[in-house]
């Protein structure tokens, strides 16, 4: 059984047009019955949508910051550069991966901790929170240490990591990072926009009232509310990337994350129906569309998530 998923697998095409099939049927579904769906299964109640609501963020940040950390080492390592680029490269791998670290998770997450703490202490439903515009927030001081503790930590683990690799799995190392940065920042910007222009209420902004229910197919444009797409699984699909940086002939390996990678999809896309921050359509779109810019981005530059092939007999 096990041989003939990796063969099948080894195929992109098969994988993405199956892939495609899936999406397109629950996008179907979801025409049709994305709010009785929503008012089946939200519950602003759940821990497990809560849990992933508010720590689930990480993926496309960790994979922009596991980038920057190559390029640090690489500019560390390449003795034959000038030091003006040398230098260069360090300082902008420290300022890009120290700015997504706050500003594209930690902020967000701060705040949904703290509204977290704010919903048990006044009894209400642990998962209630609004992303798009709140207010709680920690001293500068208590945000400078959460960023700086956090920082220094990945940067020594990282550093430690990359110190094992040697020069040519290193300058792989740097095309995956080149690479799998374009594509994350490419499909999060996208999402973005497109959250902004489409204006769809999220379900727990209804609450209960169809009367501002829309379709995902009609935008309505910017109106301050953001639910089509799922900025969670959009965020969550970028770790579809982290098998690129496992050492191209450990094929087991690459297996395992790309399996565990996909899994985290999944569990944040039912997670977000469940707590009722967005409809199966928003979810399922915050999926699509980054997976979809990964597979151009790497069918243009020739570059596998996990070499299916090559692992076959392993």
């Amino acid at each position: 059984m096990g041989a003939k998923i990796n063969k099948f697998m080894a195929s992109p095409s098969k994988v993405f047009y199956s892939a495609a099939a899936i999406i397109i049927v629950i996008m179907l579904i979801g025409s049709g019955f994305d709010w009785q769906i929503s008012q089946s299964v939200m519950n602003q109640s759940s821990w497990f949508g809560t849990v992933f609501q508010d720590y689930g963020l990480w993926p496309i940040p960790f994979i922009i910051m596991l980038s920057c950390m190559v390029i640090i080492n690489y500019a560390y390592r390449a003795t034959d550069k000038p030091w003006f680029v040398r230098c260069s490269m360090m300082l902008g791998g420290l300022l890009l991966a120290g700015w997504q670290l706050w500003f594209n998770y930690l902020k967000t997450t701060v705040y949904y901790t703290l509204t977290l703490q704010d919903n048990i202490k006044k009894n209400l439903p642990v998962g209630q929170a609004n992303s798009d515009g709140g207010n709680l927030h920690l001293s500068w001081f208590g945000n400078f240490m959460t960023w700086i503790i956090v920082y220094a930590l990945f940067i020594v683990i990282t550093q430690i990591w990359l110190s094992h690799k040697n020069d040519d799995q290193l300058k792989y190392l740097v095309k995956v990072a080149i690479v799998a940065t374009l594509a994350a920042i490419v499909a999060n910007d996208a999402v973005s926009a497109m959250k902004n222009y489409w204006g769809r209420w999220r379900p727990y902004e209804l609450a209960g009232n169809h009367a501002n229910f829309t379709n995902w197919f009609q935008p309505n444009g910017a109106n301050g509310h953001m639910s089509f797409p799922s900025g969670h699984t959009t965020a969550a699909a970028g770790l579809m990337l982290l098998p690129m940086f496992v050492d191209r002939s450990n094929f087991k390996l690459q297996r395992i994350v790309f399996w565990v990678s996909l899994a985290y999809c999944i569990l944040m896309w039912a997670s977000r129906i469940r707590v009722g921050a967005h409809f199966m359509t928003d979810a399922t779109s915050g999926l699509w569309i980054v997976w979809l810019t990964f597979f151009i981005v790497l069918s243009i530059t020739n570059m596998h998530l996990v070499e299916w092939k090559k692992g076959l007999d392993s």
